[in-house]
């Protein structure tokens, strides 16, 4: 995962988790609506709040804990053991 910042956390970037291949752009901006929260613990794993949902033909809904995939039982993809590391990019 990579949070892009200007200042601020602007925006969560990750690969979709269930395979298809997409970039997923969460924004963190709290202007915008939806928004993420993203935090990290101190071995930078990332958690993200609230759930992701893909509405492509992926249909995954996951949560990201701790750097860890944890599916929603209304995903097709819950198989996947993907886990998540966090970097910064921008200023």
């Amino acid at each position: 995962m990579t949070i892009v910042r200007d200042g601020v956390d602007k925006w969560a970037c990750f690969h979709c988790p269930g395979g298809c291949g997409e970039t997923i752009k969460l924004s963190l901006s709290k202007n915008r609506r939806p928004r993420w929260t993203a935090m990290s613990d101190w071995l930078r794993r990332p958690t993200i709040s609230p759930s992701v949902r893909q509405t492509n033909e992926c249909r995954c809904h996951f949560w990201i804990r701790q750097g860890r995939i944890d599916w929603c039982r209304d995903s097709p993809r819950r198989t996947c053991h993907a886990t998540v590391r966090r970097s910064l990019k921008g200023s």
